[in-house]
């Protein structure tokens, strides 16, 4: 996962999501789940062997939270109940402000869609 895209798409969120967005992305990468990412859709996407349209999670900002999304999302177990239906399978947590950003628990729900995702 390369830092300088992580950068790139930080450059384009508002001033008070950016480290919301940060503390995202950085709980992203410690689950070391060897992804490839990728500035695309206004999202910071995550995927395996740069399968975008397959992806795993992103990390978006909207006009009010910053949005952590999971495509199969309907898949994770949701112990803090967090999570929000999005589509049939893509599920979202949204996030106000960095002080909501449990960063081990976000590594957590990565690790296991990581886990989870029907790499096919």
């Amino acid at each position: 996962m390369s830092e300088a895209v992580v950068a790139e798409y930080l450059e384009t969120v508002r001033a008070d999501a950016y480290h919301t967005a940060r503390a995202l992305a950085d709980a992203v990468a410690a689950a070391d789940a060897g992804f490839d990412c990728k500035v695309t859709w206004k999202m910071l996407v995550y995927a395996f062997d740069a399968r975008w349209r397959d992806w795993v999670v992103a990390i978006g900002v909207s006009k009010s939270v910053v949005n952590l999304r999971f495509l199969h999302g309907d898949q994770l177990e949701d112990p803090a109940g967090l999570l929000r239906a999005g589509s049939s399978t893509m599920m979202t947590i949204d996030y106000a402000v960095v002080g909501d950003v449990d960063a081990d628990l976000v590594t957590a729900y990565v690790r296991e869609a990581a886990q989870k995702h029907p790499r096919g």
